[in-house]
């Protein structure tokens, strides 16, 4: 696993809402999903918040022999920690132990394999693990960006050697009863447009998105809309999609392309992507990565500075920002609310801008959380500063619709910032990442 931009540069200036829409249509997503201003009373379809936190994911290299990976026991608290149980890795080749990947399936990691270059060997070890431990493995990967790390197959070579050996791993999958549900993730690293179809070599379209210049993951003034671009590349293929790479690293750079922010700016991106990602419909969006890999006090090497944590375990921004998310949207009352049957909620966005973005989740309990963020610059690639732009004001009609709205920032904090009870409008200022309104149904009994 290592840095690449799969996805060209786009040069389309629509907004990311045309992207979406074409996306649902192809996936047969919920529309009402789609990070779209609602401007009438519209009753708009939840999105269960558990479905959401079932979205976020994370890289990991428990295979690394040094480093900060080689403490399982942080993994797999960090995991816990963070609210997060889905992660991405190679399958194992008995260095570190076998054991160590029991140990995080017990704990309730549930893996994503990539297949390494021996094909029996990977299944076979997907197996062992999954039969160890059973649904500890999610999902099967083709060979990992085949244009950076070219593989041979059958006399094969290049992306023809890569999307033939895709169509040997998805068989192998589907044939073998140890696996039985077990997804398989395509392979990444050739170019779609001269492929027609993925029947019978996948279950999921895969991609990886890195934004670029410390620019937000989908809307940029300046027409590059990351996220938007990569899935709209794979989406003539008619399958669900997810992002096995995605991520900001934390070393403050200037310049042009490949740029690093500071960690804020770094969690105001992971958080925009994976709010963007599931608004879009993506099944699962894997941030690269857990950990910083390992020491680089000298700031040399950018690979060193992906994680949610730093090398020494301790929680970056990102790490406290996601922990937050998590933690309010598996917050739950002691009884269910009598609107808990009820998945739609009708209300009005007024002032939202081209660059703003909505989406509604449903906790268990029937209460709902409205997500809205505004996507401005957050980058200053001239000078290698962050960029703070003033909140925008948005009128929030719910009518009826509420008896109490607690006001959230993940950014912040895990606890309220402010409370609003009885009114049937609120104006709330939105900035550059997500806040959370969770909204308590009318006729919700106490206070």
């Amino acid at each position: 696993m290592k840095l690449s931009i799969n996805a060209a540069r786009p040069h389309a200036t629509g907004r990311f809402v045309d992207t979406i829409i074409g996306a649902c249509a192809v996936f047969g997503l919920i529309v009402g999903l789609a990070a779209t201003p609602a401007h009438a009373a519209d009753a708009v379809r939840a999105m269960p918040a558990s479905d959401f936190i079932d979205s976020l994911a994370v890289n990991t290299h428990v295979n690394y022999t040094d480093g900060a990976y080689v403490n399982v026991h942080n993994i797999a608290d960090d995991l816990n920690w963070l609210g997060i149980r889905h992660v991405r890795d190679i399958v194992p080749n008995g260095s570190p132990p076998f054991d160590n990947y029991v140990y995080l399936a017990r704990r309730g990691v549930k893996f994503n394999f990539l297949v390494r270059t021996n094909i029996d060997e990977s299944i076979a070890q997907a197996v062992a693990l999954n039969t160890a431990v059973p649904g500890s493995v999610a999902a099967i990967e083709g060979f990992n960006e085949i244009d950076n790390f070219p593989v041979t197959y059958n006399g094969l070579k290049g992306a023809a050697a890569g999307l033939a050996s895709q169509r040997d791993i998805y068989s192998r999958v589907q044939t073998t009863p140890a696996l039985a549900g077990v997804r398989v993730y395509d392979v990444t690293g050739y170019d779609p447009k001269g492929v027609d179809t993925r029947t019978s070599s996948a279950d999921y379209s895969n991609t990886h998105v890195y934004p670029q210049n410390g620019e937000q993951p989908s809307y940029n003034a300046n027409g590059d809309h990351w996220l938007p671009a990569a899935l709209g590349s794979v989406k003539k293929f008619e399958l669900p999609v997810v992002v096995t790479e995605f991520g900001y690293f934390s070393m403050p750079q200037s310049g042009w392309y490949m740029l690093g922010v500071d960690e804020p700016t770094q969690a105001k991106g992971v958080l925009n992507g994976y709010m963007d990602a599931a608004a879009a419909g993506v099944k699962r969006l894997f941030v690269y990565e857990l950990l910083d890999q390992k020491p680089d006090p000298q700031n040399k090497n950018a690979e060193m500075h992906y994680g949610m944590f730093r090398n020494d375990n301790s929680p970056k921004v990102v790490a406290h920002t996601i922990r937050n998310l998590t933690t309010i949207l598996n917050t739950n009352t002691p009884h269910r609310t009598k609107a808990a049957a009820r998945d739609t909620l009708a209300y009005t966005l007024s002032g939202m801008p081209v660059s703003a973005y909505s989406l509604l989740l449903k906790k268990k309990d029937g209460r709902f959380v409205l997500a809205l963020w505004n996507e401005t610059p957050i980058w200053d690639r001239a000078k290698g500063t962050p960029l703070v732009s003033p909140p925008v004001p948005v009128q929030v009609g719910l009518g009826a619709n509420a008896r109490r709205v607690d006001v959230y920032d993940p950014m912040v904090s895990a606890e309220p910032l402010a409370t609003h009870r009885n009114e049937g409008q609120i104006s709330v200022d939105v900035p550059d990442h997500p806040i959370l309104l969770e909204i308590t149904p009318a006729g919700t009994p106490g206070t």
